[in-house]
Order: C-alpha cells, then structure tokens, then sequence
C-alpha cells in the first residue's frame, strides 16, 4: 500500500508499505527522517515519538497506514532553516542518540 501524509510541513509518500510496516520504520528506512530512534520496540523508551496529528505517540507501536492523510512532525521539524532548536543543539554538545 501507499502511505501519503504531511511529514514537518511537507508532503511525503511511502509506496510498497506492509500492513505491519510500523511509522518508525517508514519514517526512517523510507521517508528518511533518522532523528526518532528504535530503542526498546515496546513504546517503553520514548526515543522513537513523534507527534501524529498533535498527539505524542510511540512510532514503533503505530502501523505507518494509520498516518495515512495525517500530520506527522518529528525532531528533524524542530530546526527553523539552518538554526538548530535548543533540543537539538543539547543532542550535538552532548553526544545523545
């Protein structure tokens, strides 16, 4: 299947997804948005959330077809151009993953 969705303010398209392929995956392996983490694959950790649709949730426990139409931001929509948010900048001087 074909997943569509509003990815930090841009439209982006996953095409070929499995029904079990989960958001993280998608966003990572297919979107190429790296910055949400697979950590524990249990929603327990929180490395892996993003906000779907204005609601913080554990990517690796969503199943990408539920943010098909949807609003998706993640760290990587923190940065406003080239300016680092806070968040991020605290992730580079201090080495987190």
């Amino acid at each position: 299947m074909r997943v569509s969705c509003t990815v930090n303010g841009e439209p982006h398209e996953a095409d070929d997804v499995w029904p079990g392929e989960s958001l993280l995956y998608v966003l990572r392996e297919r979107m190429g948005l790296p910055g949400s983490k697979n950590a524990c694959e249990q929603g327990e950790c929180g490395s892996c959330t993003v906000y779907l649709d204005g609601v913080a949730v554990c990517a690796c426990l969503v199943a990408a077809g539920q943010a098909q139409g949807s609003d998706v931001f993640t760290v990587e929509g923190l940065a406003e151009g080239e300016l680092l948010h806070p968040l991020q900048q605290a992730f580079v001087e201090t080495g987190a993953v």
